[in-house]
């Protein structure tokens, strides 16, 4: 009666030792699991195309429930950046004394809080695009990486209005158009794709810190600050200052606009800069947001 014990006692330890042996590292299995990842990664990018569709049908919808009982609408938009510029260039012409020598100087500033609002209003609104679309996340079935960017068309239409005022501070500054223009959409779309890469993780983390807005909001107001929107890069004191802020990714965006608008140039390496930062956050940032895409139905 006791070599039964003893029996199993062996069995038991014969298998915990089985159990902990090291795994010998399958090349091909490893290999093929990543070929598989990779195409699953390019077939969902295909069908995000090919549904892409969805998206002007659920930005139309934001847009019209947002505005529906709104007799102003997008005026009220429009109020914020207009109020901040006449702000920002009372205490920059105080302040620094430079607002009365440059006449460009109250256009700067319009379309840079232009810029940097559609920044912060689509950055913003993506980490809680998710939760505000449970319902048809958790009952019907389409690529969930069309919600980020339905928030960011949504804020496109906010800023193309925004656009539509900036030639009459022009007319007034004495500022015409010239070729430059044509880079407009360049930097436009340079700044859309750069903001998708960001709304991707931002989005996953909302749905777990849902008081992640409130400190995102303060982190971009200090971004904007730090970035050359309320003053000229060539105003910054020293070379190294305005190399290492050149790296800035929001520098290539205003210095884009303001080139494309104002001092008709076409825009410098610092937007190439921004433009390979953002390509590069769009790929690993979609790539990490389909990878936490089938547990929304847990998050929400």
């Amino acid at each position: 009666m006791k070599l039964i014990p003893q029996r199993e006692a062996d069995v038991v330890h014969v298998r915990a030792r089985g159990a902990s042996k090291p795994r010998i590292l399958d090349f091909d299995s490893f290999v093929v699991e990543t070929g598989h990842g990779i195409l699953a990664f390019f077939h969902y990018i295909r069908e995000l195309w090919q549904r892409r569709m969805l998206v002007r049908v659920l930005a139309a919808r934001e847009l019209k429930s947002t505005y529906e009982m709104n007799i102003v609408g997008f005026a009220w938009w429009l109020l914020e950046p207009l109020s901040m510029t006449a702000v920002y260039y009372v205490l920059i012409n105080i302040l620094t004394q430079r607002g009365s020598s440059d006449p460009t100087a109250l256009v700067t500033i319009l379309v840079s809080l232009l810029s940097y609002k559609w920044l912060s209003q689509s950055l913003i609104g993506s980490m809680g695009v998710v939760r505000a679309n449970s319902s048809l996340v958790t009952d019907v079935y389409f690529p969930r990486a069309l919600l980020p960017v339905t928030q960011i068309v949504v804020g496109l239409a906010h800023f193309g209005v925004g656009l539509l005022t900036v030639p009459i501070f022009m007319f007034f500054a004495h500022v015409g158009f010239s070729w430059s223009v044509i880079w407009l959409p360049v930097v436009m779309a340079v700044q859309f794709f750069f903001m998708l890469g960001l709304a991707y993780p931002l989005s996953v983390w909302g749905l777990t810190y849902r008081n992640l807005p409130g400190l995102m909001s303060n982190v971009l107001r200090l971004w904007f600050y730090l970035s050359p929107g309320l003053y000229k890069l060539t105003d910054v004191p020293g070379a190294r200052a305005r190399t290492l802020m050149q790296f800035n990714p929001l520098t290539g965006l205003f210095e884009g606009y303001r080139g494309a608008l104002l001092t008709h140039r076409a825009p410098g390496w610092s937007l190439i800069w921004t433009a390979v930062f953002g390509a590069v956050m769009v790929v690993f940032g979609g790539w990490y947001f389909t990878r936490r895409e089938p547990h929304f139905g847990k998050m929400l």
